[in-house]
């Protein structure tokens, strides 16, 4: 059993790896007085808009610093959840709500809810002391969202072949598959089936995701602000998915 403050070998790994995701969006809110492109869609009449988007970039920065260190790594990943929660609840929900037939706004719900769900499983098994319990309530909730990003691919296959490498063989089909495993790693979450190994799977192939698409996008145009975006947010919502998969709560009924 691991001591409080620290999460199980991999876990650890996994949650520096959500804490530099964070800190990246964060800087970028702080750089550009604006909130995260797409992921974090406030409107320009919010109140005191600039002012408002720097806040939220140093909430970021302040839950990646807490949540890199074992000591302060359950404040950290407590207010990542909290924070994280709120585009959840504030942001995303509310649109998908009024279009509910439109796969993409679930898409943006899921996204979100699902860093939200890793940031409070690491929560959960940092701080113990029956938290680690209550933080396995977020495994079936990413399993949905698993299987709506699976939904997603097929629902937007031109969109998502468009962003696969020119260099690999079968982009159509390769999309069809990554849509396929995701709904399969979800499903198998949600019933409980292998879940590390349903939840290792998504996590390499959302790894995959970075390796392949985000750092070459952000290589090929370092100053472009929606790319850098891009791969802050598939960064933390990667190690999300790896905290999932080497946390204890996925072995858990």
């Amino acid at each position: 059993m691991a001591s409080r403050g620290r999460l199980p070998d991999g876990a650890d790994l996994a949650a520096v790896g959500m804490a530099a995701g964070l800190a990246g969006i964060g800087v970028l809110s702080l750089v550009f007085r604006d909130f995260a492109e797409v992921w974090q869609p406030a409107p320009k009449s919010f109140p005191a808009y600039a002012a408002s988007a720097m806040i939220s970039g140093a909430v970021l920065v302040a839950a990646g610093g807490l949540m890199a260190l074992g000591r302060t790594r359950a404040w950290g990943a407590g207010l990542a959840a909290a924070f994280l929660g709120l585009w959840v609840l504030g942001l995303h929900l509310p649109n998908a709500l009024a279009r509910p037939m439109a796969v993409g706004g679930w898409q943006a719900v899921c996204e979100s809810l699902a860093m939200t769900g890793g940031a409070f499983i690491a929560w959960g098994e940092a701080r113990g002391r029956g938290a680690d319990r209550l933080a396995r309530a977020a495994v079936p909730v990413m399993g949905v969202c698993f299987v709506v990003f699976g939904a997603s691919h097929f629902a937007y296959a031109k969109f998502t072949t468009a962003m696969v490498p020119a260099f690999l063989p079968f982009r159509p089909e390769l999309t069809y598959l990554t849509g396929a495993i995701h709904a399969l790693s979800g499903l198998a979450i949600l019933l409980g089936v292998r879940r590390r190994w349903a939840a290792s799977i998504e996590a390499a192939m959302m790894t995959s995701f970075v390796l392949l698409v985000h750092i070459p996008r952000v290589m090929a145009a370092p100053h472009d602000r929606m790319e850098l975006t891009s791969l802050a947010i598939a960064t933390t919502l990667t190690s999300a998915v790896w905290i999932l998969a080497t946390a204890r709560a996925a072995s858990r009924p």
